[in-house]
């Protein structure tokens, strides 16, 4: 897996498969975390996305539908449960609490068949 400038370090995958991913996000000293924002860290919503995409090698072509819910902080471990659509895919994102914390409905395309 080969993360991104900006995702480098940012988080850690517990476990992956097609249908859910559980990572572990950095501490507060990570370079997102201090830029978004100072005395309030928080994970910014692109990146609450392209993580899914980046961990399973997906290019995002189309963000049809995206809630932001609950705020994610540092230090946090978060499920992405990934789910096929009739137009793309469903991503729902939870943290350790089983809170839902996003919404999106994607499309993208397997970056290992490009």
């Amino acid at each position: 897996m080969s993360q991104s400038y900006l995702s480098e370090g940012l988080y850690r995958v517990i476990s992956q498969n097609e249908e859910e991913v559980v990572i572990v996000l950095s501490d507060a000293s990570h370079k997102i975390f201090k830029a978004h924002f100072e005395g309030m860290p928080l994970l910014p919503g692109f990146l609450q996305i392209d993580i899914i995409a980046e961990v399973l090698k997906k290019e995002i072509v189309a963000i049809t539908s995206a809630k932001f819910v609950q705020k994610l902080l540092p230090n946090e471990t978060l499920t992405y449960k990934i789910a096929s659509t009739k137009s793309g895919v469903r991503v729902k994102l939870s943290n350790s609490s089983g809170e839902l914390c996003g919404d999106f409905k994607l499309k993208w395309e397997d970056l290992t068949t490009n």
